[in-house]
């Protein structure tokens, strides 16, 4: 189900295609490491050490020749919590190493990203109202949408975007295991050039901006969303703050964070994966973005350590 044999062309945002066999890409990789040397809180011996367990179980290969999460294992992450925190397995009921536990259950973007998913989750269901049409930009597998309860409502229109034919399918496959296929169309494209106009009461995106460097290209990706929502309409978004070690006056509540679990974190997905969702955003930069995009009003929704908070931001009527 998911691409986790091989290296990556890094087409996608998120994640790449194949180009490289895993093996041939480990051993480049266990090269690059052994040419770098010891760093500062880690060892070749810890980091060669950390790089064969992340190959031992199927995420941990993905992250590192994809550098990122596609849709499958961005769902994987959200659903762990009520589904294998406990038990300590997958889905599939494979137990879960020691690293895969610490990084799903300990490391501190991981856990942001779970809270994240709950706000996420919480919004969406108390925006669901009789004949409205939600939207999810990039969608995954849009278990934002299709996880909700829509029992209240006897009408109501579900869409899904994303550039990643994968993901696609298994967000059909998820909309007929959740009996929604008559209310949800799925489309493929760009998140940046979808085309609808005032058609969207919600659109659900989180993700891009984390992906893409350019203030610019993320200010537009928030005016083609605010185009495409009616008057009245709402984006629920995110961003991921910048870390103390990247902005000194880093919004990061580390009261609330395990300092030896952001130190793996760091070395796992820095040094070690080098993943691609390192675009950092402030609080005060974020709200200036959608405020210029042209969104009347911004509401944050922190999270407990303050590294991935929600946004509600309000089309004017």
């Amino acid at each position: 189900m998911t691409n986790e044999g091989t290296a990556t062309s890094g087409r996608n945002p998120s994640h790449g295609q194949a180009t490289m066999p895993f093996e041939l890409f480990l051993a480049a990789k266990r090269a690059d490491i052994g040419e770098r040397g010891d760093l500062p809180d880690a060892t070749v011996a810890g980091q060669l050490d950390l790089l064969d367990q992340l190959a031992g179980f199927p995420f941990g290969r993905f992250l590192l020749v994809n550098q990122g999460w596609n849709g499958f294992w961005t769902d994987f992450v959200m659903q762990h919590p009520g589904q294998g925190r406990a038990s300590g397995t997958a889905p599939d009921g494979r137990a879960l190493t020691g690293l895969e536990r610490c990084l799903l259950d300990t490391f501190p973007m991981v856990l942001a990203t779970q809270e994240r998913s709950r706000h996420f989750a919480a919004t969406i269901q108390d925006r669901i109202v009789e004949g409205n049409v939600l939207a999810s930009i990039p969608c995954g597998i849009a278990r934002d949408l299709l996880g909700r309860d829509y029992s209240a409502v006897s009408d109501i229109r579900l869409v899904g975007i994303d550039i990643d034919d994968e993901s696609l399918s298994l967000a059909r496959q998820l909309a007929a295991d959740c009996s929604l296929s008559a209310s949800v169309t799925f489309h493929k494209s760009d998140a940046w050039a979808f085309g609808y106009r005032e058609a969207f009461d919600l659109i659900a995106s989180n993700g891009l901006n984390t992906y893409e460097p350019d203030d610019g290209r993320v200010t537009d990706l928030y005016r083609g969303f605010l185009s495409a929502l009616k008057p009245g309409g709402t984006l629920i978004t995110s961003f991921i703050t910048p870390p103390p070690d990247v902005d000194p006056a880093s919004e990061w509540n580390m009261d609330a964070i395990d300092a030896e679990a952001l130190r793996l974190q760091r070395i796992v997905f820095i040094d070690i994966v080098g993943v691609s969702f390192q675009c950092y955003r402030n609080s005060t930069k974020t709200m200036m973005q959608l405020l210029e995009a042209g969104f009347s009003t911004v509401e944050l929704i922190w999270d407990r350590a303050r590294i991935y908070p929600t946004v509600i931001a309000t089309k004017a009527d």
